[in-house]
């Protein structure tokens, strides 16, 4: 009796699907697209990149012969690597050719060491005209081992994968399991949130807008990019990051009584909200102070507690701390541009969670705390984590629907359920998840707009028939909540409660679809679902729909 018609607890995908429950059948099953890869929270509360990926590019990537790649004079292949030996100056690589297409994406992974303050270049065409260039595919060597992973365009001259040195002088690297393969994008992120330091075991489907990280080296933060002020010291790939690579940089004083810390400057426009998002852990009890400033921000700056895991002293915009595994938080800073120019997003170290901005730092010398996955995005909050190695990265928005076939649906009556929260409201229009006819004249939908309040709808007939404004926002916060529709019979139900009721209302006709937008592809919803069900009610008493509302929603 309470068997509902169609239950999608995302728990499921493959390339281009989102899977639903529903036996014997894959009617119910929704169409997913995005045409880039992205990154989520995986079960173990780790950051990692998904997407669907082409065949492999790449031939003998493991280098366990020596075959298939071009050498020059200083290079060699043995012992399950290639290894390059650049005295003088010299040029030295290694190369494979490759066919891309054009305007395709790409990944490329791999392992290297190398020495220190030396810098190694991969490009996909000889004369650096490729779409894989010197601005973003140059990794600095630390002397450990490191991985690499970027992603790039291919354009129409790309036609080779080139391993090389870059910069001047004697030094020596080896390259690893080198891979490259088409971002085909299309996996929908099962994302596990993190709720008190633990990882719910309950996954939601994440649903994000397009968006774009302004910074160029989001983890790398010993480029000269950064600006070290008074000579405060990066220490690169230190520990752990969250995404479980050895990535993470020590930021530390190299003086007392001055400002610590680096910045990076980014072009701002005036009258934009920009999120910037770090990733810290606590070494010693130092707290870190995100800034903004430049001339474009005036004076903002908010400080972050490292030990307690919250917001201290904000200025000139808001702070946000998120939770992550093993000691790590996402520090996260909201600021409205005051003028377009060239402004900057400072990490500074300071001594107490109250400091003021530029705050000197009076710890002792040596002290300091990790650091990773920087982000700038033009838009009022935080996104998901976009990985960037020498230019901006962009991840593609996505469409999640096509749920579509009448035979599912009663579409006279039935119950529309869904537990979900948003990580942002939109800054205009709204976000709309629900059931239509494929147009905009039959809907029992939900609703948030940029006041941030969930409003049910049922529309018959290009008629609002019943609505209601709740004051529940689920900003942040996951929210359990159901529309029951039936002829003359319509009630709205917020975490096992009934906040409005409607005894005349005609219903809408030929219901057929469940998309995650109006029904005409607008107004898209972004942002989490652990649950979404349609009941067909026709054969239920109004006692046991109540009964089932009740439960389902509590």
């Amino acid at each position: 009796m309470d068997i509902p018609s169609l239950f999608m607890i995302p728990s499921a995908v493959s390339s281009g699907k989102v899977h639903s429950v529903f036996p014997n059948s894959t009617d119910a099953d929704f169409d997913f697209n995005r045409d880039s890869d992205a990154t989520r929270v995986n079960s173990e509360g780790l950051i990692e990149r998904v997407g669907y990926y082409g065949s492999e590019k790449i031939t003998n990537g493991t280098f366990d012969a020596d075959s298939n790649w071009g050498k020059s004079s200083g290079a060699t292949i043995s012992n399950g690597k290639a290894n390059i030996v650049v005295t003088s100056g010299s040029f030295q690589y290694i190369d494979q050719g490759i066919t891309y297409v054009a305007g395709k994406k790409y990944r490329l992974t791999a392992t290297i060491q190398g020495t220190s303050g030396k810098a190694l270049r991969f490009q996909d065409n000889a004369s650096n005209t490729g779409g894989l260039q010197v601005s973003n595919g140059t990794v600095n060597f630390n002397g450990n081992i490191q991985a690499v992973d970027i992603t790039w365009a291919a354009n129409s001259n790309s036609n080779i994968l080139i391993i090389a040195r870059s910069g001047t002088g004697d030094f020596s690297f080896t390259v690893d399991n080198v891979s490259v393969v088409e971002v085909t994008g299309d996996r929908a992120r099962l994302n596990y949130e993190i709720e008190g330091g633990l990882v719910n075991t309950k996954p939601s489907l994440l649903l994000e807008n397009q968006s774009t990280n302004l910074v160029t080296y989001s983890k790398d933060f010993s480029h000269s990019s950064y600006i070290k002020v008074n000579s405060t010291t990066i220490v690169s790939n230190e520990i752990k990051a969250p995404d479980n690579t050895t990535t993470a940089d020590l930021i530390k004083a190299a003086q007392t009584g001055s400002i610590q810390g680096v910045y990076n400057n980014i072009s701002f426009t005036s009258g934009q909200s920009y999120a910037f998002s770090v990733f810290a852990k606590k070494k010693e009890n130092i707290y870190l102070q995100v800034q903004a400033g430049g001339g474009t921000f005036g004076t903002c700056f908010a400080n972050f507690d490292l030990e307690n895991g919250v917001v201290g002293t904000v200025s000139g915009g808001t702070g946000q701390i998120e939770a992550f595994t093993n000691d790590w938080y996402r520090c996260i800073f909201i600021v409205s541009a005051i003028s377009t120019g060239t402004g900057n997003i400072s990490l500074d170290l300071t001594s107490s969670s109250t400091a003021g901005r530029n705050d000197n730092f009076t710890g002792n010398v040596g002290d300091g705390l990790y650091i990773w996955g920087a982000m700038v995005e033009q838009q009022s909050y935080a996104t998901s984590y976009i990985p960037t190695n020498g230019s901006t990265q962009t991840r593609a928005a996505e469409t999640c629907n096509g749920a579509v076939t009448s035979s599912i649906f009663e579409s006279s009556e039935g119950i529309l359920y869904t537990e979900i929260s948003v990580n942002g409201l939109p800054s205009s229009g709204f976000l709309i998840l629900g059931l239509n006819d494929g147009t905009v004249n039959n809907n029992v939908f939900i609703e948030i707009g940029t006041n941030g309040l969930l409003t049910f709808f049922v529309i018959s007939g290009g008629t609002n028939v019943a609505s209601k404004v709740s004051s529940v926002n689920p900003l942040n916060n996951f929210v359990k909540c159901a529309i029951r529709y039936k002829l003359n019979d319509v009630s709205f139900w917020i975490n096992g409660t009934e906040i409005h009721s409607d005894t005349s209302a005609t219903m809408p006709v030929g219901l057929s679809q469940l998309d995650f937008d109006y029904g005409n592809n607008s107004h898209k919803f972004y942002g989490n679902v652990r649950d979404i069900r349609v009941y067909n009610t026709k054969e239920m008493t109004d006692s046991e729909v109540d009964i089932l509302l009740t439960k389902i929603t509590s």
